[in-house]
């Protein structure tokens, strides 16, 4: 009777060690998705809410983007665009959780609070960017199973105008993680920008 007890004990914790493990392994590669891509327009309310989202961050002719939707704070997102004067980052984010204020304030358009700056990079560093999220997206697999659930988190986007990939708030140490960690130094050269509202 000991030895089963042993052996049950044994197998459940290998059982939830695997778990673990697997869930770890399968952050090392960005999940496929089709949000923000403007591919579905039958109005459900995710729709609805992807659309404002690009209406009110997204900047047009961007080249490659990156975007954070945490569950209780802000979103934001930076973006590569080139002009005539070269490449340049666009930082754009809500004051507050969109998808909150939203609900709270009927969607009023006076009560969303955007604000947004621009950089300056090289060329070289603007090519690096894009060989990074061109070569992540490039290896986005489909989860085996089910997703892996995230209640009170970050869901992390990156994209290319007509492709794109998500991780859900990694653990440290895998190859999202360090991708997101890559991003979210960027922010850096920004500075401590103060909020200024977009008229």
């Amino acid at each position: 009777m000991k030895s089963k007890l042993h052996t049950l004990l044994f197998l459940s914790a290998f059982c939830c060690a695997s778990a673990v493990s697997l869930d770890v392994m399968a952050q090392d590669f960005l999940e496929p998705s089709d949000r923000f891509m403007g591919n579905n327009k039958d109005g459900n309310s995710q729709n609805q809410y992807d659309n404002e989202v690009v209406k009110y961050l997204f900047p047009q002719e961007w080249s490659i983007g990156y975007f954070a939707s945490p569950s209780l704070s802000g979103q934001y997102g930076i973006f590569l665009i080139k002009d005539n004067d070269g490449p340049m980052l666009v930082y754009s984010r809500f004051k507050s959780n969109y998808s909150v204020s939203r609900r709270g304030h009927s969607k009023k358009e006076e009560n969303i609070k955007v604000s947004s700056d621009t950089v300056r990079i090289s060329t070289e560093e603007a090519d690096r960017l894009t060989a990074i999220i061109t070569d992540a997206i490039s290896k986005a697999v489909k989860p085996n199973g089910l997703d892996r659930l995230v209640f009170d988190g970050t869901t992390y986007f990156f994209m290319l105008p007509d492709k794109m990939a998500k991780t859900c708030s990694p653990e440290k140490n895998t190859n999202c993680y360090k991708l997101v960690e890559e991003f979210e130094n960027l922010k850096k050269l920004f500075g401590d920008q103060p909020f200024l509202e977009l008229s």
